[in-house]
């Protein structure tokens, strides 16, 4: 049996820590030898003492109450690193997490001559940290509290710049903190609930993401550029939510009972699939989050919801929604066509519309659905950002304007 809080157990570590990141590698999540290898060296079992050994190296989290299957923290920070590139030698500067884990992953990837500055939001969590990382070799980190917005300046400038937590802005301190050949990774907020991990490179007078990831793991990282999160019952049961955020300008009042109000349904005969992180899906969920007038929305459905038929959604936890500004909701449906891709079933996607201007909501992200598929699937994206203020604006398909920065985003 065994024991949490303890890496006393039957099994050892090391045959675990393989298995997990073989599985990483196999997804395709961990792409390059200098990460492969920090995560076959870093025992994290021990940097995380209050888990189980079975729990420190499992592949996800336990399934939240909604069903969804979460990544666990091995996934998450082989994300993040691959977008780094961090290499021996340089300074980093590592923000959020709440274990030793990725600033430990952080020192073997830079090496004796590099520097990792952590830093963390929580007095108490920080004394923690530090007290791991001392009693397992990794005493050069540097451990520091503060407020994340202000980044820390002692340190700067970084050739890596990393958050663990995901935001909705990026704080002037970051991009001034960043070496100018350095790169910023940050999962930011897009638009509605549609989150993408950005490495962004300096680019004269602005930033380009160099790469970009979809990202279901965020947390949400609190006092940057406030990002208030409203939960919306759309049943009088609460058994089927809408997230709401500062960008979509919404009267939660009038979402209730939605579902009870007229249906509409269409089909688009779009094939996708869902087998990475760069899968067609993800690149369709950001598409709609910038072109539909009021984003695109995380709608969490129970079992029983499901079961009962009150929401026919695309997956076991819910799927994604278009609230209408008129009480309306349109959301996302699959159904299986038998066919298969490199190995991956292939889906047909699907619209249902509630509320009395619901097939006109509905059918207009049916278009948008039809849109993407024939014009931008195979479009590159471009990702762009600068400062607020800059006295010339960078140009995009669609722009996102923050307190702090300006995010265009373009295909082809």
């Amino acid at each position: 049996m065994t024991t949490r809080g303890s890496a006393t157990t039957r099994r050892q570590p090391k045959p675990l820590r393989t298995a997990l990141v073989n599985e990483l590698s196999a997804q395709g999540i961990i792409r390059t030898p200098s990460v492969e290898n920090a995560l076959r060296a870093v025992p994290r079992h021990i940097l995380v003492p209050d888990v189980s050994l079975e729990e420190a190296y499992a592949v996800h989290w336990p399934a939240s109450d909604d069903g969804h299957p979460m990544p666990n923290e091995p996934t998450i920070a082989a994300v993040l690193l691959e977008l780094a590139q961090t290499l021996p030698g340089m300074r980093v500067l590592k923000i959020g997490s709440t274990t030793a884990y990725p600033p430990a992953l952080l020192s073997h990837l830079t090496g004796e001559h590099g520097e990792v500055t952590s830093m963390n939001t929580d007095g108490d969590l920080g004394q923690a940290i530090a007290d791991q990382l001392s009693l397992t070799g990794y005493d050069t980190i540097r451990v520091i509290n503060g407020n994340a917005r202000d980044g820390y300046a002692d340190a700067a400038p970084y050739d890596r710049l990393i958050s663990f937590n995901g935001v909705w802005d990026v704080p002037p301190a970051w991009l001034c903190q960043t070496a100018p050949d350095g790169r910023l990774v940050v999962p930011l907020r897009m638009r509605g609930s549609v989150y993408r991990v950005l490495a962004l490179t300096r680019t004269n007078d602005h930033w380009e993401a160099a790469a970009t990831e979809a990202c279901t793991f965020a947390r949400r990282l609190g006092g940057i550029a406030d990002d208030p999160l409203t939960m919306v019952s759309l049943t009088t049961s609460g058994s089927v939510t809408l997230h709401l955020h500062q960008d979509q300008h919404i009267d939660p009042v009038n979402l209730l009972g939605v579902l009870n109000r007229p249906r509409s349904e269409f089909w688009t005969n779009v094939p996708i699939t869902f087998g990475s992180r760069n899968s067609d899906y993800s690149l369709l969920e950001l598409f709609l989050s910038v072109t539909m007038r009021e984003g695109l929305s995380r709608m969490d459905a129970s079992k029983e919801a499901i079961d009962t038929a009150v929401v026919d959604p695309a997956f076991p936890w819910g799927s994604m929604a278009v609230p209408g500004p008129n009480g309306d909701l349109a959301y996302l449906t699959i159904q299986p066509t038998g066919e298969a891709e490199f190995g991956e079933p292939v889906y047909k996607i699907g619209v249902i519309g509630h509320g009395s201007g619901s097939h006109t909501l509905a059918g207009h992200l049916t278009d948008q659905i039809r849109l993407w598929d024939r014009d931008y699937r195979q479009a590159a994206l471009r990702v762009a950002l600068q400062h607020a203020d800059a006295p010339q604006g960078i140009t995009g398909t669609y722009g996102l304007n923050r307190p702090n920065t300006r995010l265009t985003v373009s295909w082809g």
